[in-house]
């Protein structure tokens, strides 16, 4: 992610990727282990939506924290975007749950996969709608999340 023309990297900045690398891990382990100690078979769609309602809930509570704060305009266009964004991660729950609960599928192999896919494919649609430019560490970086994905697979 870091692009060619900024020429000085903080310290500060490697927080993120650190961040996103531990919060992502404890997402997928966390979810592993409620698939596995948790989650009946037939009841993967009522466990996604409780996720969503818990999730809903505590960010209605941040934004009314927010706005107390500082009043800020929320509009309807803010609430259309969130459920278009949260109809297709809704669903993204419930097939990586019923997924996991597949025999032959190894969740060392799955996560793997929908990680690197989720990159992969988040990249498509930037350099296709945001018309990004990517240099060339970029683009290495992408090949090489792909290989890593077709060397998952075979394996």
């Amino acid at each position: 992610s870091f692009k060619e023309e900024k020429s000085t990297l903080h310290k500060s900045t490697m927080l993120f990727p650190i961040l996103l690398f531990l919060g992502s891990g404890i997402i997928d382990t966390v979810l592993k282990y409620l698939e596995l100690n948790f989650v009946p078979q037939e009841d993967v769609s009522i466990f996604s939506g409780s996720l969503f309602g818990i999730a809903a809930f505590f960010g209605f509570i941040v934004l009314l924290i927010q706005h107390i704060k500082q009043p800020s305009s929320f509009g309807i266009k803010n609430l259309v975007a969130g459920i278009l964004l949260g109809i297709p991660n809704y669903f993204s729950i419930i097939f990586l749950i019923k997924s996991l609960q597949t025999k032959g599928f190894e969740s060392s192999m799955l996560f793997t996969i929908n990680n690197v896919g989720i990159v992969v494919l988040s990249t498509i649609f930037g350099v296709l709608l945001f018309k990004e430019h990517f240099s060339f560490k970029n683009k290495i970086g992408i090949l090489l999340a792909i290989f890593g994905i077709i060397l998952v697979a075979v394996s």
